[in-house]
């Protein structure tokens, strides 16, 4: 073989393959990789049209794969105002929320009766308690239909504008799995809102168009990430970025999850299982409860500081029950369709793993690698549970960092612990993956990765020191083991001879610096299918 596309040299290229092997050099040609090995047997591979880049002591890793995130839900938001406390922005309080969405305002110049919109907004940790209402979103906006999305995307707050236009009226009742947060001594709506008195809002909010999601797309390979997930896309939103992709091409591969809604009409459609140019309809997407940070995710023992509206001996939500979950479970096993189900909390998980078995014991197998989607509050026992029936857990540890102390006030310090046992995963022989569910937190996979080493949170305190992995486990749980969450390790999540050329160029190796600099850690170079998608030059 000579003159291939692109050889690596001089560098540390960790490959994550079984054996865990570290090379120096790496070859790729027409988008995928012909050899790994020392700088000097790949760079005798070189042609003179070759691009040889000298490394220089910096790192390779593979392309990282997204487990778990909503590119559909990202891209309408980045035009809109960000309101995330620290450490991920500098909202703390509600003066600052008002001045941040009138600079978006001003800056996307909606007619009256349109949207405005702010996103991130997480007021247990703002300095003045983060207290907003559809009155004062009345105020600041009398022309406007307003929406405040709480940093989980499970909840948020409206306007009087949005409360009317959706029946939630003075003495209106809760809908089943949602919560309608009430003023006071009183039965009318103070504009907060929660799961399914929430969630058909939210999906009213998620427009976009060509330029956001492109930019979207960029943001996600300026973080090396070649493989990325919409995990919770509906057939309009499938339809578009199967449509983006066959007529200008993707710079990052998309794989949709159908939200469970509208998952007759994506089989009707023939949409499950189908890929093209980069983009897979790869299954369905159960949400079985809300978060914990919002007091939704549904626990088998109660929230230490009640609900959301003050309720007493608080469990959480169930979005869905047995019987529907039982029904789609069995839908998507009959038709090979791989699930995908939002689980935060354990009675959640409980809920998932019945519907599982009610399927098999109806004498339908399960296509494999079903996914609980989050596995924070849950019990040990899960683990072995997982085990037994197969299932692909895919983990959140960055809430130990942004959302660790909101979680020890809600749940103690025992269950706040087991948030997220990705150590325990992987010694029971699973293979867990990490993810940052973005929007809800950054993409950056530096940083989950951090934050899978060490557990702090914000305040300080270690959640579950038992449950720290090394740096190569969490690398993993971010290539491979996401790759096989996908059924796609055959093709690419490590860096190994045939598997498709996803690279990452990293000013640093995460597997050598002292751990508290693994999350400052930079992307040089993105390359999708030996193309170069991103460049910090």
């Amino acid at each position: 073989m000579s003159n291939v596309d692109l050889i690596l040299v001089n560098g540390s290229v960790v490959t994550v393959d079984e054996d865990g092997t570290v090379a120096e050099a790496i070859a790729v040609d027409d988008g995928l990789i012909v050899a790994v090995g020392t700088s000097d047997d790949v760079r005798a591979l070189a042609g003179p049209d070759t691009e040889v880049v000298d490394l220089a002591g910096t790192t390779v890793v593979p392309g990282f794969v997204d487990a778990h995130s909503h590119v559909s839900m990202g891209a309408p938001y980045i035009k809109h105002a960000a309101l995330h406390t620290p450490p991920v922005g500098e909202t703390r309080t509600v003066p600052d929320i008002v001045r941040r969405l009138h600079e978006a305002k001003d800056r996307n110049r909606p007619a009256p009766g349109e949207w405005v919109i702010g996103w991130g907004y997480y007021p247990d940790e703002m300095d003045d308690g983060g207290e907003v209402t559809a009155e004062m979103l009345d105020r600041e906006f009398p022309d406007h239909r307003v929406a405040i999305v709480h940093v989980s995307g499970h909840g948020g707050v409206v306007n009087s504008r949005v409360l009317e236009a959706a029946g939630f009226t003075a003495g209106v009742e809760d809908p089943d799995g949602g919560t309608i947060v009430r003023y006071p001594g009183t039965d009318t709506p103070n504009g907060v809102l929660w799961e399914q008195a929430w969630i058909p809002i939210a999906f009213s909010l998620f427009d976009f168009d060509d330029d956001a999601f492109v930019e979207m797309l960029g943001e996600y390979a300026r973080f090396g990430m070649t493989t990325v997930q919409d995990g919770a896309a509906t057939v309009d939103q499938i339809k578009y970025v199967r449509s983006f992709a066959e007529s200008r091409g993707l710079p990052v591969d998309v794989r949709s999850l159908v939200i469970f809604n509208e998952f007759q009409e994506a089989l009707d459609e023939g949409l499950l299982g189908t890929s093209s140019h980069g983009h897979t309809v790869q299954g369905l997407k159960l949400i079985l409860d809300g978060s914990p940070q919002g007091k939704t995710a549904y626990v088998t023992e109660e929230y230490v500081t009640g609900g959301p509206g003050g309720e007493e001996h608080w469990h959480g939500l169930a979005v869905i029950d047995q019987a529907t979950t039982d029904a789609l479970v069995e839908q998507a096993y009959r038709h090979g369709v791989q699930v995908f189900a939002h689980c935060n909390g354990d009675a959640s998980i409980d809920q998932l793993l019945a519907a599982h078995r009610a399927a098999k014991e109806a004498g339908v197998s399960s296509p494999g690698r079903t996914v609980p989607i989050h596995s924070q509050v849950m019990r040990a026992d899960q683990l072995d549970d997982y085990v037994a029936e197969g299932f692909n857990p895919s983990m959140f540890t960055i809430h130990t960092y942004i959302f660790g102390d909101t979680h020890l006030r809600n749940f103690g310090p025992d269950r706040a612990a087991g948030i997220s046992p990705l150590r325990s995963a992987t010694a029971k022989g699973l293979r867990p993956t990490n993810h940052s569910d973005y929007p809800i937190t950054p993409i950056n996979p530096m940083v989950l990765l951090w934050t899978s080493v060490v557990r702090r949170s914000t305040g300080g305190a270690v959640l579950g020191a038992d449950e720290r992995v090394t740096p190569i486990d969490g690398l993993r749980a971010l290539t491979i083991n996401a790759a096989y969450e996908h059924r796609t390790e055959d093709d690419r999540g490590s860096l190994e001879v045939g598997k498709i050329a996803d690279l990452v160029l990293l000013d640093a190796n995460p597997l050598e610096v002292d751990h508290d600099a693994i999350k400052d850690i930079s992307v040089l170079r993105t390359i999708k299918r030996g193309t170069t998608v991103y460049s910090a030059s």
